[in-house]
């Protein structure tokens, strides 16, 4: 059964592409729709509306940091489109796999022109310095803040340059956690709305689960973490940390998600918006409730106990 075209669904794909680099879900979106070989008014839609706006992105002028991400972007379309097409994969693993190819793929890319992470990774560094230079200019410009109110900016403008720098190292694990969810999005909408879909939908976000042997990598990033190794071993078990992290935090949301998903829209809205107060803590809760899921498997409980 073709999932429905709802608000909600409409609203999650805005909210996306507002927020996160809009070619992680266009561009999955569009190859699904053409590998398909769409036959519809609305599949054509669909791939030309979503080609143009890819054509517009790729052709933006930007530094490598750019360069990079529009290159993940391909490499992740091509590896999931493959993968997910002949209907045997789930779309999580399916997601994974596509993640893990395109961060060889793009590393491959990067050193074939003499690119390595370190450089990328030091202009989205510089990227991130300048935004905050031009913060503290345009603050204190024609018609500066008054004393007090300049005060807190310069407080909060610091405090964003400090952490600039953990952005910067974490680049490659944030690609990850950015395109996951793209992936998820692109599949979904690539069930509403081709005619010949492959495989099944992923499901309700409250179903979110993966293989509970991952585990095991938990383990193994915090070990390489605490272990005396180089900064760059250091580094990329820090990214695979950050990566793993935000999976578990993913799976204690979504067993959270199941109490609040029947809710009216508004009210959901409301609760989204304080959570975004407390967003560390509640990233926390969220991490410590999706690993104990692997034991205590929360949804099949309280299922059992309705």
């Amino acid at each position: 059964m073709r999932p429905a075209v709802t608000g909600r669904a409409i609203l999650l794909l805005g909210a996306y592409v507002l927020l996160f680099p809009p070619l992680f879900v266009l561009g999955p979106l569009a190859g699904l729709l053409l590998a398909s070989r769409p036959s519809t008014a609305r599949e054509w839609m669909w791939v030309v509306g979503t080609g143009l706006w890819i054509g517009l992105a790729l052709f933006e002028s930007g530094g490598i940091a750019s360069q990079m991400m529009q290159a993940w972007a391909l490499f992740i379309t091509g590896a999931f489109v493959l993968l997910m097409l002949p209907g045997r994969r789930a779309l999580v693993q399916g997601a994974l796999l596509a993640s893990a190819f395109a961060f060889g793929a793009a590393t491959v890319w990067a050193w074939s022109l003499g690119t390595r992470w370190h450089d990328i990774q030091l202009a989205v560094a510089h990227s991130g310095w300048e935004f905050c230079r031009q913060l503290l200019r345009q603050a204190g410009g024609p018609g500066a803040l008054p004393p007090e109110r300049m005060a807190a900016v310069t407080l909060y403008v610091d405090a964003l340059a400090d952490g600039v720098a953990v952005i910067a190292g974490l680049f490659p694990a944030l690609l990850v956690l950015s395109a996951l969810p793209g992936l998820a999005l692109a599949w979904n909408w690539y069930h509403r709305l081709c005619s010949r879909p492959a495989g099944v939908p992923g499901g309700r976000f409250s179903e979110f689960r993966f293989n509970d042997h991952l585990v095991w990598l938990v383990i193994a990033t915090l070990a390489l973490w605490l272990a005396p190794l180089p900064a760059l071993a250091q580094q990329l078990a820090g990214n695979l940390a950050v990566v793993t992290g935000g999976l578990y935090a993913a799976r204690g949301a979504a067993v959270l998600w199941g109490s609040v998903e029947t809710f009216p829209l508004p009210v959901v809205i409301v609760i989204l918006a304080g959570v975004l107060f407390i967003l560390p803590v509640a990233m926390g809760g969220a991490f410590a409730i999706g690993l104990a899921d692997t034991w205590v498997d929360f949804r099949r409980r309280f299922g059992a106990s309705d």
